[in-house]
């Protein structure tokens, strides 16, 4: 069995209501969980969730559970891991369950492909899986901006390298995660990853990124 889990929290503390707010005509979550459903590789789409909100939006979509958190869970300090294995608890079927992925609701730009490529990776109980987005630059030559706006380099050395002395670094793609109920449940996890190509999607943080997404999903997609 393969469940993906939508975890939703209430609070946004840079764009008010993100996950329920309108992306081309229709909440953002809705657009996620649409994709996700044509994609017809999940037994159960279930939605995690502290807010009635968020319920009110998500009720009639289709989601095959909806768990409601304590609000404890829907703090800004508190781990994707946890709220994963918050649901994990509340399921009576764990026994059943092959793949696990985590899906974050702002995430419009989620490939099929990719989550079958998490599949494809995942090969023991303990790895766990997510894309990646490649760093633009070489991250040991960043600067710290201070007041005045005076700049100053993180490391000295690094800043007089030549940037191709450097290897690639990658930061997470914020759109997904892939593991067993084993590897949600372990401290000792096995990361892997894969790299998505450069602009294919954006991690939606601020309204900056908001915007930016807006942009690649027309390009993707040819709506306004």
């Amino acid at each position: 069995m393969k469940i993906a889990i939508i975890i939703a929290r209430g609070n946004s503390s840079r764009i008010k209501n993100k996950n329920i707010k309108f992306f081309f005509g229709e909440p953002i979550i809705k657009k996620t969980f649409t994709l996700i459903k044509s994609f017809k590789i999940f037994d159960k789409i279930i939605l995690s969730t502290d807010s009635g909100k968020i319920i009110n939006v998500c009720k009639n979509l289709g989601f095959n559970q909806i768990i409601i958190r304590p609000k404890k869970l829907g703090k800004n300090e508190v781990s994707t891991n946890k709220v994963v294995n918050h649901t994990i608890d509340q399921l009576n079927y764990q026994n059943k369950i092959k793949y696990m992925c985590c899906v974050y609701p702002c995430s419009p730009l989620i490939e099929k492909k990719n989550i079958l490529k998490s599949f494809k990776l995942l090969k023991t109980n303990k790895d766990f899986i997510f894309p990646l987005l490649e760093f633009p630059e070489p991250i040991e030559q960043a600067l710290r901006l201070l007041s005045n706006n005076k700049l100053e380099y993180i490391s000295i050395k690094d800043s007089k390298k030549n940037t191709q002395l450097f290897s690639k670094k990658y930061y997470d793609s914020g759109q997904f995660y892939t593991s067993t109920i084993f590897g949600w449940r372990s401290k000792k996890k096995t990361l892997k990853g894969f790299v998505l190509p450069k602009y294919s999607t954006v991690d939606i943080d601020d309204v900056e990124d908001w915007n930016f997404a807006k942009y690649l999903f027309f390009k993707k997609n040819g709506k306004n």
